[in-house]
């Protein structure tokens, strides 16, 4: 079996970096080589005789490695909109050689006026959203209740509910430090009762066989905070363990929907992975309102605190893009 080389583009690694060890991935790592798949994180690719090289790190016995080698395909797992010409540099010398998720599909999810309008003509329940600042106090006086958004946002940033009556700025700062963006506002879906908020966020993952694995969902919830983010207070629970069946098969539904959608787009082929929030309704009905094309960390909050259940899972998610772009190398 010949050697594929999976490159994850990832910010600079610097000497202080913990050991790899304490990272999830790097503890699948092993299983990959094992199976003809060399992993090389890094974000320095020079391009020789029409062939893609990376210097970057390698894990080894518990440690980081220095390795010089070509590259067959990109996880690209790169802030790209922190760092701009850094990535643009990069796509430059890496256009002859695929991305997964492709740059294309980063720019769909990452507009979320744009991607909505691409998905709510499938299956897909979503909340209204409006982007014309003259229709938001009509829109809201009908609502009663909303958020407003910075239209590429990301992490959360710049999100904050919005009632009748207030002014609502026209732009909101995004992710980019110093930058406005656009405000999109889009109606609230009051939370089940008892709760101030409730949201879920829906792992989905492209097999190497081209169908997609539903991972196991986390719920955040929050009784006083209807911004759910764990990362201002919100709890992060197993979904299964707290919401009616019918409503985690109607998330898994409609993320397959949304994921086979985005398939469709320029690029589809390599889509590897998607993170898509829904916020849960008082008759449980989920509802989705945004699709994250770089994924991050909910599955592992389960891991830290019930590892013996979900470390596994969590382990073997962090390879799977891996595992699905090196097979269309071969």
């Amino acid at each position: 079996m010949s050697e594929v080389v999976v490159a994850i583009l990832v910010p600079p690694i610097h000497a202080t970096s913990p050991k790899p060890a304490v990272f999830p991935i790097a503890k699948s790592i092993e299983d990959l080589y094992s199976d003809g798949i060399l992993t090389v994180f890094g974000f320095n690719f020079i391009r020789e005789d029409n062939t893609v090289w990376i210097k970057g790190k390698i894990v080894k016995n518990v440690d980081f490695l220095d390795i010089k080698t070509r590259v067959d395909i990109v996880h690209d797992r790169f802030p790209s909109q922190i760092r701009s010409d850094h990535f643009s540099q990069i796509q430059s010398v890496t256009s002859i050689i695929p991305f997964g998720n492709p740059f294309s599909t980063t720019l769909l999810c990452r507009d979320k006026l744009v991607c909505q309008r691409v998905l709510e003509h499938q299956d897909v329940l979503m909340p209204e959203v409006i982007a014309d600042p003259t229709k938001f106090d009509a829109a809201l006086a009908q609502w009663e209740r909303g958020f407003i958004k910075p239209q590429f946002g990301a992490l959360g940033k710049g999100v904050q509910p919005a009632t009748p009556g207030m002014t609502i700025p026209h732009c909101l700062p995004g992710v980019v430090p110093n930058r406005l963006e656009p405000t999109i506002l889009q109606r609230g879906i009051s939370a089940p009762l008892g709760w101030a908020g409730m949201s879920v966020r829906q792992l989905m993952q492209k097999h190497i066989n081209g169908s997609w694995i539903a991972r196991t969902a986390v719920l955040r919830r929050s009784k006083e905070d209807s911004v759910v983010n764990v990362a201002r207070g919100a709890e992060a629970v197993p979904a299964i363990d707290f919401l009616p069946s019918n409503t985690i098969q109607e998330i898994k539904r409609q993320s397959a929907v949304a994921c086979t959608t985005l398939d469709a787009e320029p690029g589809g082929l390599y889509n590897v992975e998607f993170g898509l929030d829904f916020v849960i309704d008082p008759e449980y009905t989920p509802w989705l309102i945004e699709v994250n094309s770089r994924p991050r960390g909910r599955l592992e909050t389960l891991a830290v605190v019930d590892p013996d259940r979900f470390l596994d899972e969590h382990q073997s998610a962090c390879v799977q893009p891996i595992r699905y772009l090196a097979s269309l190398c071969r």
